[in-house]
């Protein structure tokens, strides 16, 4: 199952109701007015593979689960307004994830050991995130953890 409702300007929350798309596959939710905080039952459904939350008016930090999408291999979160850290992922999680899209955000902090570990074992191949500027709101290795730093 695909959800594809990309450049429609679309605004308001998206509900925290996933629990019932066993099937979904791809969800591309890009380009829109979408704000409030991020979904945490979609990163439960166990058959995604493609999430784009790109360029909304997401806020709030990354839910803990965050990282329970075991098939997941795109999550493209760049240019919302998440904020906070970016969570430790523990051993199994993300194990297909190639691109993790973070920049244009209002994270703080250390990009984890256990992501950078994630492109040291050629998993991740993009990692992009705001780590180019003077101090660098996330602090990354280039380009041995992110492959690209926003300012």
């Amino acid at each position: 199952m695909n959800i594809l409702l990309n450049d429609n300007n679309f605004s308001g929350t998206i509900r925290d109701g996933f629990e019932s798309f066993r099937n979904l596959d791809f969800a591309d939710f890009s380009s829109n007015q979408l704000t409030g905080t991020l979904p945490g039952s979609i990163f439960n459904i166990r058959d995604l593979r493609f999430l784009y939350l790109s360029k909304n008016g997401l806020q709030g930090p990354l839910p803990d689960n965050w990282a329970n999408a075991v098939l997941l291999r795109d999550l493209f979160l760049d240019y919302n307004q998440l904020s906070g850290t970016i969570p430790e992922i523990t051993g199994g999680a993300f194990t297909r994830l190639t691109e993790l899209l973070l920049n244009g955000n209002m994270f703080t902090g250390q990009m984890p050991g256990s992501i950078c570990q994630l492109r040291s074992s050629a998993i991740l191949e993009d990692l992009w995130a705001d780590c180019g500027s003077n101090p660098p709101r996330i602090r990354c290795a280039l380009p041995s953890c992110c492959t690209f730093c926003f300012e």
